[in-house]
């Protein structure tokens, strides 16, 4: 029988919280001696421009109100674990946990706090020779609670429950996520086999549409979802944000694997009506015709320059840098015809013929490149992520007048976009 799906208004009460977990029957198996992980979604940190954080994060204030439920239920060995996208040197898992008030409620509660980028790591075989290396904590725990967000995400649609255990891999096992031959769906679709949540729970207090990190759009939703069954509580939270399950490729692989509905008519949802909480999120972004740059590119009159659109091979780490390419070559627009030069990234965008020069930004497309009888002058950019200041430097030596500071300006306001909008409190991120 398919387990039941809770959902709940929030009301900025704990008690929203217990209603949900007590709706979907959250803790029929938890026992007060088990060793719980709470895995929240923390993707990265920025020191230097904070991501605006609704929508992004985890709400700190609804993970507090879940160690307070655990510990009334007899709970004492209660563990947090993420793996944040490092972006920037010690601006890692460790970071976000000091600036988003966990460790406060490492303090007030005895709980503990865990990199997975440092944890030691199993090996598991997911396809043929294909494995993924998950920290030990996520592994060994005996109640695994995963706290995902409610958003749309630019390469998989929505990023829910499935997708948030990404956080538990090693880093070598993220970037194989994003390899071009079985793909990033496929791929992280198997962590939760390995696993094993026994609680998933949506944070919906923010929905983010088109994220993840800086770009994304949030909106105050006040919505919390819960579920022993992942996939059941994934379906809500995507029907919630305008898709259908079946429109979600990883939720079909998991889905067939494992032998799920893909019907949610199929499934127990208790409390409020799905139908009085839809808002559909879009969760992509608008391409040119001949896909070299964002639609503002054809709106603005740019030419000459092409930035094809991301695929699914980039990886967290170097996903800020197609926005900053396409910042970059905005700036260096004055109304005439730019340079012909292409500018890739990820694992397998290929250069095609026609360009002066390719700048390939990054070890993988590097590689992926090497030999492409199309490029006239390639200008590598190593790194993995590659600098910004190196980004920007390849882009004036393929011949673009680009402004660093116009990327930074950008940054700088998308950080501070929801300052002083009601409905959008800080507060919820702090302890």
């Amino acid at each position: 029988m398919n387990q039941p799906v809770s959902i709940v208004t929030y009301t900025q009460s704990p008690d929203s919280l217990k209603q949900c977990v007590e709706l979907c029957e959250g803790f029929k198996n938890l026992r007060p001696s088990d060793r719980v992980l709470i895995k929240p979604n923390l993707v990265a940190w920025d020191d230097q421009f904070p991501i605006a954080p609704f929508g992004v994060y985890t709400t700190t204030r609804l993970v507090e109100d879940l160690i307070l439920l655990l510990k009334d239920f007899g709970c004492s060995r209660i563990t947090i674990g993420e793996g944040s996208v490092q972006l920037k040197k010690d601006m890692g898992t460790l970071a976000a946990y000091e600036g988003l008030g966990y460790r406060t409620l490492e303090k007030k509660y005895g709980v503990t706090l865990v990199d997975f980028n440092q944890s030691k790591s199993r090996e598991f075989v997911y396809h043929e020779d294909q494995s993924l290396h998950i920290a030990e904590e996520a592994v060994d725990c005996d109640f695994f609670i995963n706290f995902p967000v409610l958003k749309t995400h630019g390469q998989t649609k929505v990023s829910l429950g499935l997708k948030n255990l990404k956080g538990c891999l090693k880093l070598k096992s993220k970037r194989h996520c994003h390899n071009p031959e079985s793909g990033l769906e496929f791929s992280f679709s198997h962590i939760v086999d390995f696993v094993k949540p026994a609680f998933t729970l949506i944070d919906g207090i923010y929905a983010l549409e088109k994220g993840a990190l800086h770009f994304g759009n949030a909106f105050r939703k006040n919505i919390l979802i819960g579920s022993t069954d992942i996939l059941a509580a994934d379906m809500t939270g995507a029907r919630i944000v305008g898709y259908p399950a079946e429109e979600i490729e990883h939720f079909k692989y998991f889905a067939n694997r494992h032998d799920k509905s893909l019907d949610l008519a199929d499934y127990d949802i208790r409390g409020e009506s799905i139908d009085n909480h839809i808002q559909p999120l879009k969760w992509d972004w608008n391409w040119t015709r001949d896909n070299t740059g964002p639609d503002i590119f054809e709106k603005l009159g740019i030419t000459g320059v092409a930035l094809p659109k991301y695929d699914d091979t980039l990886c967290s780490g170097c996903s800020p840098i197609p926005i900053m390419s396409n910042i970059l070559a905005l700036s260096a627009f004055k109304g005439k015809p730019l340079p012909k030069v292409e500018i890739l990234n990820g694992k397998k965008m290929q250069a095609r013929p026609g360009y002066d020069k390719t700048v390939l930004l990054g070890n993988c497309i590097i590689k992926a490149n090497k030999g492409n009888e199309n490029i006239r002058e390639a200008i590598k950019v190593k790194g993995c992520p590659p600098s910004e200041s190196d980004v920007a430097e390849a882009m004036k030596a393929a011949g673009l007048a680009v402004n660093i500071d116009a990327y930074y300006g950008y940054m700088k306001q998308q950080s501070e976009k929801y300052d002083g909008k009601e409905g959008f409190d800080r507060e919820f991120f702090s302890a």
